[in-house]
């Protein structure tokens, strides 16, 4: 039955029933398709022969904290272990990243329903909201055209993972690096055909009547039940400073002050809420006292963390987030993103991308050593993959920013380790210039790129999935990125999955199930790699 289901599957996926691979599959832009392809996979899962008998024991996670690398391909892994391992002073291969050591491990498959390579707003509405869209497209299904102001009906809409956790008595939070705008945060709680219809209504032009609310104020609309939100991007909430603004000019020209009207919403609901806009602010708060904050750390993204001076960094409001989320006794459910991953593989800034790599590393350790881990499902995963790759022969002892030392090229130059498909590295109707002369480990430094562009292309490869915790066998095998999405509903059991068998156990078990292999597991894998070292 798992075969022939997942046979079905695929049909449906590369288009064997008779649509054109530059048509928007049909059936890819509904959700029963994906819906119906993840409930296949959770009944093998559980009849599973090698899965049944733990899943017949556990009860599900309390918590779950989804960490998202924005573009955090296979490729962009290996190159921030490799500068991990330069850090600490080692060979390459000689150190991990702590997920790496975690015991259930998946690969995404990332199209959206219209492109080979998806972006952002596609993909995060696919493992936030569980169904495909276009590409540019946020929170809508069954849409076939994305980025214009358009009529379109309710039922489009499709709630993410976070706004159904609210629904059933679960706090939640958003904290990212980009503004809380951006694409993957936007698809927690926007509907939008256009991911950069970011700030001002627009009345559509075919109808008069209807307008298209941009994504900030669809924050404010949508997304007041959040108990974190933590990020950038103040400057898309107002026009004017005034006293709850920042004190920079903002991007809005319809008057709104977006802040006063979280304020005052707020206020009417008699909740315990606190509004910042700066890291010491931050600091001097209570967390005990609070649960509601919204805190935007700079007008547009935050710093890259190479330059990051008076922001917090993703750890510090990864650890805020958890201390407010952890009070609510029935659980919590927190994405985390290390939006800037991407910015920097679209810029062939390589030691910018994997620098932030290590950020989220440090973010994820340290929400390990915060959380229960018999009672939170902790996932790291990436939205897309980059044309990015480690390339060469150079010695185990080479940094990943410099040359290979062990051949040149065919024009006679040397070449770089780190080295781009796409990207502004490239250059026009030129030779390739010589990069013996550069210097590599400059803050900035522009890695060559093959094909020249003003930003690099995402890349169509599978990205990983890692997880620990309970129920993270979940993910043991090639899923698509909806998969999870219903995975978190399942794990979680929000909505048609209350009544699962490990729901079911849950409400009728005195105790929780602890899970101590997942431990035993983690410190074996630590102790067996120090002894390696």
């Amino acid at each position: 039955m798992g075969i022939l289901a997942l046979f079905t599957f695929w049909q449906i996926v590369i288009g064997l029933k008779g649509v054109k691979a530059t048509d928007v599959s049909d059936e890819s832009i509904y959700p029963a398709t994906w819906k119906n392809a993840a409930i296949q996979q959770f009944r093998d899962f559980q009849h599973s022969s090698i899965y049944g008998p733990a899943y017949n024991k556990n009860t599900p996670p309390k918590n779950m904290i989804l960490f998202v690398g924005d573009g955090l391909s296979s490729s962009t892994i290996t190159g921030a272990r490799y500068l991990k391992a330069a850090n600490m002073n080692k060979s390459n291969g000689d150190v991990v990243l702590d997920w790496e050591l975690w015991p259930a491990i998946s690969l995404l498959h990332t199209f959206s329903a219209n492109r080979l390579t998806t972006d952002s707003a596609s993909s995060a509405t696919a493992f936030l909201c569980g169904a495909k869209t276009v590409q540019y497209a946020l929170g809508l299904t069954g849409v076939k055209e994305c980025c214009t102001c358009k009529r379109f009906d309710a039922s489009r809409k499709i709630q993410s993972t976070l706004i159904r956790a609210q629904k059933n008595g679960l706090s939640t939070g958003i904290v990212t690096t980009t503004k809380i705008t951006h694409a993957t945060p936007a698809a927690c709680y926007a509907h939008s055909r256009d991911r950069n219809h970011e700030v001002d209504p627009i009345v559509s032009p075919s109808d008069p009547s209807f307008v298209c609310e941009d994504i900030a104020s669809q924050l404010i609309s949508n997304g007041l039940d959040f108990n974190v939100i933590l990020g950038g991007g103040s400057k898309m909430f107002y026009q004017n400073v005034s006293a709850v603004t920042p004190k920079t000019p903002g991007s809005r020209t319809d008057g709104k002050n977006l802040f006063a009207q979280w304020l005052r919403e707020q206020q009417k609901r008699n909740r315990r809420h606190k509004l910042v806009f700066k890291a010491n602010e931050l600091k001097q708060l209570n967390f005990a006292e609070i649960d509601y904050l919204f805190g935007l750390m700079a007008p547009d993204h935050l710093d890259y963390e190479v330059h990051r001076t008076d922001q917090p960094s993703l750890s510090e409001m990864t650890e805020i987030a958890v201390k407010i989320l952890s009070r609510n006794p029935k659980g919590y459910l927190l994405l985390v993103e290390g939006g800037r991953i991407d910015h920097g593989h679209h810029a062939n800034q390589a030691k910018y991308a994997l620098t932030e790599t290590l950020a989220l590393e440090k973010a994820v350790n340290l929400a390990m050593n915060r959380v229960n881990l018999n009672e939170t499902l902790m996932v790291v995963t990436a939205d897309h993959s980059h044309a990015y790759g480690v390339i060469g022969y150079g010695d185990r002892r080479r940094h990943v920013l410099d040359l290979d030392n062990s051949r040149v090229g065919t024009d006679g130059y040397p070449y770089l380790i780190s080295a781009y498909f796409s990207g502004p590295g490239g250059s026009a109707k030129q030779p390739r210039r010589d990069p013996s002369n550069d210097r590599v480990f400059q803050d900035g430094y522009r890695q060559q790129a093959l094909v020249p562009l003003a930003s690099a292309t995402h890349a169509a490869d599978d990205v990983p999935l890692y997880a620990i915790g309970p129920l993270s066998q979940l993910f043991h095998r090639s899923i698509d990125n909806t998969y999870v999405a219903h995975a978190t509903m399942f794990a979680l059991c929000l909505e048609e999955y209350k009544e699962e068998p490990h729901c079911i156990r849950k409400n009728i078990s005195p105790k929780r199930y602890v899970c101590p292999y997942q431990l035993l597991f983690l410190i074996g894998a630590r102790i067996l790699l120090t002894s390696v070292m």
